[in-house]
């Protein structure tokens, strides 16, 4: 009688262990050659997301987060010490960002987000249905949407012969679709490049001289952490500029076009919560954002002595007075 009340007591004790074993902790690495103020908030705003998901940071979540602050030779190294301390998930941002986490931790599932190039080109899947490797998430094909500013160029400034496209100094993709959407308009595009931002005095000389009516802005990180600094460039010019994300229209562009960020952070958080779960990366299709947002600076537009045609105010999700 006496072992069995011990065996009944040792199976409660037993029980009670285990139903107050801690819950595991997942761990999830952020690598992207972007800027720390942006990057930093990109992260944090996916952790809300997938708090809401069930995986909240300081109980069952641990993010570990670097950033290259636009030196993209940064990334392999930054990559490894995400690597290093074996993540469930990895977030990349960019081609380079996924090349360098993928290298670093071999098998890892790896979610593309905030990344603006195509991955089919780049080798990284087989398909957007069916990727068939360990890198899944969401293709931006923001190259795309650099034609797309063209077309909204046009319509807000009626009249306008030749535009310039600020464009990043190695980026070929969208630059040809933006050529081709001008070409299709009868615009003529003149393309200036530039880096950083010791190429912007040499590159807004020669916008100087290309007799323009507008700037259209390419898709780069290091022109989006730039927004206030082209948009006073321009304006100095006396010209607008047509910019990607709604932060760029509130820092003096006269118009931005681009995916809605909020959607982009929870849909970035779905796929971190179902890998976490157990869900294969080969098998989750890859998705495009389907949410866009134009936002019209009418501020900068008075400033500019420009008027904005209201069929274009009418479409805006956003207008900054």
């Amino acid at each position: 009688m006496r072992r069995a009340l011990i065996a009944l007591l040792l199976l409660a004790i037993g029980g009670t262990a285990f139903a107050q074993s801690p819950e595991r902790v997942y761990r999830l690495g952020y690598v992207s050659p972007g800027f720390a103020d942006y990057a930093f908030r990109a992260i944090r705003s996916v952790g809300t997301e997938l708090a809401r998901l069930g995986f909240t940071e300081g109980q069952n979540l641990i993010i570990d987060a670097r950033y290259a602050d636009g030196v993209a030779q940064r990334l392999p190294e930054l990559a490894r010490e995400i690597a290093r301390p074996r993540p469930d998930v990895i977030i990349a941002s960019t081609i380079a960002a996924i090349l360098a986490a993928r290298d670093a931790a071999p098998g890892t599932p790896i979610v593309m987000a905030f990344a603006g190039e195509d991955p089919i080109a780049a080798g990284l899947v087989n398909s957007l249905a069916q990727p068939g490797s360990h890198v899944t998430g969401i293709a931006l094909l923001a190259t795309e949407m650099d034609a797309k500013r063209v077309e909204l160029t046009v319509q807000a400034l009626p009249g306008a012969r030749r535009l310039a496209l600020l464009a990043p100094r190695a980026e070929q993709e969208g630059v040809h679709l933006a050529l081709h959407a001008a070409r299709l308009l009868d615009i003529d595009l003149a393309v200036v490049r530039a880096g950083n931002r010791q190429d912007y005095d040499t590159a807004f000389a020669e916008i100087a001289t290309a007799d323009v009516a507008g700037i259209i802005i390419g898709s780069w990180p290091t022109f989006f952490r730039d927004a206030a600094d082209l948009a006073a460039r321009a304006e100095a010019l006396r010209l607008p500029i047509i910019c990607e994300w709604r932060e760029m229209a509130r820092h003096g562009c006269l118009i931005s076009y681009g995916p809605r960020v909020s959607a982009l952070y929870r849909l970035t958080a779905d796929y971190v919560a179902r890998l976490f779960r157990g869900a294969q990366p080969e098998d989750m299709p890859i998705e495009q954002p389907t949410t866009f947002e134009l936002v019209v600076n009418l501020k900068a537009a008075k400033a500019l002595g420009v008027t904005v045609p209201d069929p274009l105010l009418a479409r805006a999700d956003e207008v900054i007075e």
